[in-house]
């Protein structure tokens, strides 16, 4: 039968565990110059240590005991406000103060009238609260960045939750202070702490991955999608009620030849700006390679997306230091029972092969 460690050797070995995080911490971001959240996280992580140790040496001190519980406060708040910084946002909030003090408060006020029982309630019941807030903001609160990372530590600070409900249920019906109160939340820490910092750890190889996956999906050029992200997004916005506007722009070699290959760069690039400022929800807007591009209308009609190519193509214009030049639109729509863009893109190309044997810059349907 396997034996329960006793709470000495289980703090012992989170003291341990949280210091290894403060070494990795740091270690990431010495090798990541201004990335200030890892800061936060390793400042956590240390607190906790000095947290634990505290409790070691002073045991239920009225007056250290409390503060070392508003130090477990803080170092919750520490983990959010990394978090905070990784998105790039204001990482201290007002609120974030009662993270800290109801821990503290709710085991001094007891303490220092001598119920000890009560202030180890009253703190247990801070840190309740505490666990709750940041684990399920971190879960689903505001987010700028969504990652499988952030949640896994939301959910591991949940976890704390059921050890601290059955601490303050032992406080409450035995009227001592048992060591089972300690080793509770010690053996939580055990699993909950690697899940914790698993979760943290994440983030940035996530957000890496995120940001290779949106560069991999776009032309560098332009900023459009390229045939890529089409396969990728296409399929989201296949239905009866959408249009696809092939786009050529005539003459594109003499461009190139008499302007130089910066000038039609350029030229590309205005194409792919005003197409883009013109679209929006579900709306695409493609580079397919070369001169040519393709926009995919989500909820529109042949006469709407007729119309938007008309526009598109007359706002082209004479630009300021760009060379004069025109583009040829061809306009289709997705055939009801159609399940890809494909053959729409192939009745799209038709039209506009259509439009330049029409005389270029004109749209085509």
């Amino acid at each position: 039968m396997l034996s329960i460690p006793d709470v000495p050797t289980l703090r012992l070995c989170s003291i341990l565990a949280s210091a290894a995080f403060v070494v990795v911490y740091l270690s990431l971001w010495r090798a990541r110059t201004g990335q200030s959240y890892l800061l936060d996280w390793a400042a956590s992580f240390a607190l906790y240590v000095v947290t634990l140790l505290g409790y070691a040496r002073f045991g239920y001190h009225p007056v250290i005991a409390g503060i070392l519980c508003g130090l477990l406060g803080l170092g919750n708040v520490l983990i959010l406000t990394g978090v905070y910084r990784f998105d790039g946002v204001k990482p201290f909030r007002p609120w974030m103060a009662l993270v800290i003090l109801l821990p503290c408060a709710g085991y001094l006020g007891p303490a220092l009238l001598g119920y000890p029982v009560a202030a180890q309630i009253g703190a247990t019941l801070g840190l309740v609260f505490d666990m709750l807030a940041v684990g399920t903001i971190l879960i689903g609160g505001r987010k700028l960045t969504s990652t499988g990372g952030r949640r896994i530590a939301g959910f591991a600070l949940l976890g704390y939750v059921p050890g601290y409900v059955v601490a303050i249920l032992i406080l409450a019906t035995d009227g001592a202070i048992p060591d089972v109160v300690g080793l509770v939340p010690m053996l939580s820490d055990q699993m909950l702490l690697a899940i914790l910092n698993l979760g943290l750890t994440a983030m940035p190889g996530e957000r890496a991955q995120s940001a290779l996956r949106r560069i991999a999906l776009r032309d560098a050029l332009t900023g459009a999608l390229n045939r890529a992200g089409l396969t990728a997004h296409g399929p989201t916005t296949v239905s009866a009620d959408t249009a696809v506007v092939a786009i050529d722009i005539d003459h594109f070699k003499a461009i190139n030849d008499r302007y130089g290959h910066a000038a039609g760069d350029a030229v590309l690039v205005h194409l792919a700006t005003v197409a883009m400022r013109r679209v929006s929800g579900r709306d695409l807007v493609v580079r397919l390679g070369g001169d040519e591009f393709v926009v995919v209308l989500a909820y529109a009609t042949r006469g709407t997306a007729l119309a938007f190519a008309d526009d598109l193509r007359r706002s082209f214009g004479t630009v300021p230091d760009l060379p004069a030049w025109t583009a040829s639109m061809g306009v289709a729509m997705v055939a009801s029972g159609e399940t890809s863009l494909l053959p729409a893109l192939a009745r799209a190309d038709r039209a506009l092969y259509d439009a330049k044997a029409s005389g270029r810059d004109r749209a085509a349907a």
